[in-house]
């Protein structure tokens, strides 16, 4: 009897596997641009009861007797192959110099999978070596931001501050037994949740009333001066000092949002940490941020889930049913398609009719003698609308061409 595949794997058809080889060559291109240079590392590992997925890691027995794992996380095996290539960079006395990496590689987790209850799945992401700085994290929360954008979704990136929260703790006297009661409180934005975990361990006074403050700091990247006026202690003023140096890289932060309860595996993460989301899909498409003295002195990075990513595209299109653009210029509706959009041809033959068909189909632009217009030419553009314009245009001209 044939059976299908393992629980937790899929296998993909040509169109679908087309797709996700088109996404990996974009994000590889896009990494490849700034800097980061592509690593591989093995899919077996020696097993290892402190790895933090040990508990999801598939075990198997080599012929020698030893226990072997199949890779859970690629973080981890990226820190190995560093530690041995350039042993410098796990020198915390060695002089800062930055060393930039890429990889896409398969994982595999036997237990509680967090992407889309697979098993097996693929994770494309960069790392940011040897080096701690402001600027450094602001460059990941750009790329991470571009790797959404390249794929063709909308950023939204949530930034959070793990060391802020791990100092206002330290300030506020919680103990490490309720520290982690306290901190899913503040993931979840739990107010009520917050106030029992700190009455249950004992911390009061400001510091304490700094932590209960937290859920509250939610929005906008104004919300960093909010933190300071209820922050405590030389340690969270300096987590926010570093913190607003991130964004002041950002000339456009339209895109960001402050969270500055997000404290999860508070353990792990050292500094500044982030998660990137689009628009019709409320899971995150890619998280990562600083994680210094896990496995090396100065490091961070991000993995974006191709599944997820993939997932978001379908409830992108789900929500988005008709075309992209409803055209009344046959050749340039040509040229769109070569480029992949989703063009319908107008049935009227004037404009007013055609805008009219485009609003039936939710198409936000309609193609008129060469010339890309909104559907609504009445709407104000948003810095978006205007980049999809130029995006639209330029593939006509390369159509043209």
């Amino acid at each position: 009897m044939t059976r299908g595949p393992v629980d937790g794997t899929r296998a993909y058809l040509p169109d679908a596997a087309t797709a996700r080889r088109g996404f990996r060559r974009a994000l590889h291109a896009l990494y490849e641009g700034w800097g980061y240079r592509p690593v591989e590392v093995p899919a077996l590992e020696r097993y290892d009861p402190d790895h933090p997925r040990a508990d999801q890691s598939f075990k198997l027995s080599d012929t020698g007797g030893d226990v072997l794992a199949l890779r859970s996380d690629v973080t981890p095996a990226v820190a190995r192959l560093v530690r041995g290539a350039w042993p410098r960079l796990a020198d915390p006395a060695a002089a800062p110099r930055p060393v930039r990496l890429q990889v896409d590689a398969t994982v595999w987790q036997a237990s509680r999978p967090e992407i889309e209850r697979i098993r097996e799945f693929t994770q494309v992401g960069v790392e940011l070596l040897g080096v701690r700085h402001p600027r450094a994290d602001a460059e990941l929360i750009h790329l991470a931001r571009e790797s959404v954008r390249t794929v063709g979704l909308e950023p939204r990136v949530e930034i959070g501050s793990p060391g802020f929260v791990k100092a206002s703790m330290d300030a506020a006297g919680v103990p490490a037994v309720a520290r982690d009661a306290v901190a899913d409180a503040l993931d979840r934005k739990d107010p009520r949740g917050v106030d029992a975990a700190l009455r249950a361990a004992g911390a009061t006074g400001p510091a304490a009333d700094a932590l209960r403050a937290i859920p509250d700091l939610y929005g906008g990247v104004e919300l960093v001066e909010t933190a300071r006026e209820v922050a405590v202690g030389d340690a969270a003023h300096a987590a926010l000092d570093h913190l607003a140096g991130v964004l002041a890289e950002f000339e456009d932060d339209r895109e960001l949002l402050l969270d500055l309860g997000m404290a999860r595996r508070l353990s792990y993460y050292t500094g500044v940490t982030f998660r990137a989301y689009t628009v019709d899909y409320g899971q995150p498409l890619l998280g990562g941020g600083r994680y210094d003295g896990a496995w090396l002195p100065y490091a961070a990075g991000f993995s974006l889930g191709l599944e997820r990513l993939r997932a978001a595209l379908d409830a992108r299109d789900a929500a988005h049913p008709g075309a992209d653009v409803v055209a009344l210029d046959d050749a340039g509706a040509r040229a769109l398609r070569r480029a992949g959009l989703r063009v319908a041809r107008a049935i009227a033959a004037d404009v007013a009719g055609a805008r009219a068909e485009a609003r039936r189909q939710e198409a936000p632009w309609v193609l008129v003698e060469g010339r890309i217009e909104p559907t609504d030419p009445d709407a104000e553009p948003s810095p978006e609308a205007h980049a999809e314009r130029a995006r639209l245009e330029a593939a006509l001209e390369a159509g043209d061409g």
